[in-house]
């Protein structure tokens, strides 16, 4: 759909001391967690790919349970569910919507740990995935700040179907319905959950109704209420799914 951008180049990566600041206390006091936090991070640097494909929409109108807006490019109109979460938008006059991914390897290795029972190597990798989306994220952040901070506005924090309180995860079929997400290797089930599992859908609004000219976290909006570590709803839900199969 109209002029939708694309970026390969994004360096993601990661630190040991970053796995190790997002770990559990169970994982970091153990002897031996600087060095595998230390292998894990240099596997993980060996074969994230991250890639986004993102667009900018113009808000033409907010309704009680979605909202409507039109690619300028294109003229084409794109209706989003975003429920109860609606008239947050109200503040917006437009918004960068953005899919992003670490690539399927990362899947591959966290599969590979847990068949062989490294319980610390998992979560270790949980960890990395997660400093490595913050890192691909704040690419797509910096668009969106640069833009309200030349149109003279504000933003909003980045803001994902399913995380937030209202904005259930059904609507990121139409969200991911913007973007040709296989070319950049993602896939989408029924149950709106992307693959590989490292992989978010975003919107970033901007617009006269925001003062902040940093992103900043979502947390103050997310339905968990700032009681996870992992920020990336398609991530849990991909573990809750899991974990229920």
């Amino acid at each position: 759909m109209g002029n939708t951008g694309r970026i390969l180049t994004i360096d993601a990566r990661i630190t040991p001391e970053e796995v190790l600041a997002l770990a559990a206390p169970a994982w970091t006091s153990q002897p031996d967690a600087p060095a595998v936090a230390g292998a894990i991070a240099e596997e993980m640097n060996r074969i994230i790919r991250p890639e986004a494909l993102f667009q900018w929409f113009e808000l033409t109108e907010v309704q009680a349970e979605e909202i409507v807006a039109t690619e300028p490019v294109s003229g084409t109109t794109a209706r989003l569910t975003t429920g109860g979460f609606s008239p947050y938008f109200q503040r917006a006059s437009r918004f960068l919507a953005a899919i992003y991914t670490l690539g399927p390897k990362v899947d591959t290795l966290l599969h590979r740990v847990m068949a062989e029972g490294l319980e610390m190597e998992a979560h270790f990798v949980n960890m990395g995935s997660l400093a490595a989306l913050t890192r691909t994220a704040s690419v797509l952040t910096r668009l969106a700040e640069n833009r309200a901070k030349k149109e003279g506005v504000g933003v909003s924090p980045p803001l994902s179907p399913g995380s937030i309180e209202g904005w259930e995860l059904e609507s990121q079929h139409e969200l991911c319905a913007l973007f040709p997400i296989d070319s950049i290797g993602i896939t989408q089930g029924d149950d709106a959950i992307l693959s590989p599992m490292n992989t978010l859908s975003v919107v970033i609004a901007i617009g006269p109704g925001f003062t902040d000219t940093r992103a900043g976290s979502p947390c103050r909006l997310c339905r968990m209420g700032g009681s996870c570590t992992l920020t990336c709803s398609n991530h849990k839900a991909t573990l809750t799914h899991r974990k229920a199969g």
